[in-house]
């Protein structure tokens, strides 16, 4: 049995608390991956002044929604190639379509380093899930058409 300190202890140092931020939270995360690339959706409807920033290890997002706000930092569990990665934000939620910095990396076993993080805040995107097994194609990206380029945005 662990003492209460020595869980915030190690809460701490995996770098995930539930709200990350004071006054914040983060917002439903669901992600599904191929062998070359990695699909985040951030469920969060008629988001504003959202901003992201996006390293090849990890991804910051803020973001509002009904007076609402969202923010979150997570570590990839491997690299991925910002330059090529793209975004979206449509009226029902944010798109954002990661490329793995080894295209034929090995599925990850989560999305983020942090065990903590995934088990709280992330789900499969079933829609987009395919077995690796299975896997002939990449992504559908018709919902990403017009998408962005994903740079740091103020």
């Amino acid at each position: 049995r662990r003492s209460v300190p020595s869980l915030f202890h190690e809460v701490q140092r995996h770098g995930t608390m539930c709200a990350q931020f004071a006054g914040t939270s983060v917002p439903p995360l669901k992600w599904a991956q191929r062998k070359d690339g990695l699909f985040l959706t951030i469920d969060v409807q008629d988001i504003g002044n959202e901003k992201v920033d996006l390293t090849a290890e990890a991804l910051k997002f803020s973001g509002e929604s009904d007076e609402h706000k969202y923010e979150f930092n997570v570590n990839f569990h491997a690299p991925i190639c910002p330059e090529e990665s793209v975004w979206k934000v449509t009226g029902r939620n944010v798109l954002l379509h990661f490329v793995k910095a080894k295209k034929d990396d090995e599925y990850w076993p989560r999305l983020s380093k942090d065990k903590l993080f995934d088990k709280a805040h992330v789900t499969t995107d079933w829609a987009r899930y395919v077995d690796e097994d299975e896997e002939d194609a990449g992504f559908d990206m018709t919902s990403l058409e017009g998408a962005a380029p994903v740079m740091a945005t103020k």
